[in-house]
């Protein structure tokens, strides 16, 4: 569980940058913001955390493949969608079909940026597990390794 509380938390550091690069950067150049306020800041940070806490519909004692992953990872999209579109809309971040459309291609374009992120990492650990294992061998066939 604690583990998961640091995945969540990473996860929620994760979407907030996400969400405020394209505040910051893109948002202007595509005119999709006219200024941002502290009420929008505050709704936005509420809709990075309910998005972290939606990944924990990803738990499974087994790993996930195939349909499973991608039938939770439907569950997870409606969830956000579900939350960010009233949010955004009653903080006036967007006020037409094409703000709304927008609004739905961020939500999936940072939750597939969070798992590239996530993958990145995954292969990071898996790297340095699989060096411990490759030293632990090294180290046995030398005969420096003693049980």
């Amino acid at each position: 569980m604690k583990r998961e509380i640091g995945n969540v938390l990473r996860r929620f550091v994760n979407i907030c940058c996400y969400i405020f690069i394209i505040m910051v950067i893109i948002g202007p150049v595509l005119h999709i913001l006219e200024g941002i306020n502290n009420t929008q800041i505050e709704f936005l940070t509420i809709c990075a955390g309910v998005a972290a806490l939606s990944s924990l519909v990803f738990i499974s004692s087994r790993e996930l493949q195939g349909a499973a992953w991608w039938g939770r990872e439907l569950i997870c999209l409606l969830i956000n969608i579900a939350v960010v579109l009233p949010l955004t809309h009653y903080v006036g971040l967007w006020h037409s079909i094409l703000g709304m459309i927008t609004v739905i291609m961020l939500v999936i374009i940072i939750a597939f940026g969070n798992h590239l992120v996530e993958f990145i990492f995954d292969m990071w650990t898996a790297k340095q597990i699989n060096n411990k294992i490759s030293d632990i061998r090294h180290k046995d066939s030398m005969g420096d390794y003693k049980q």
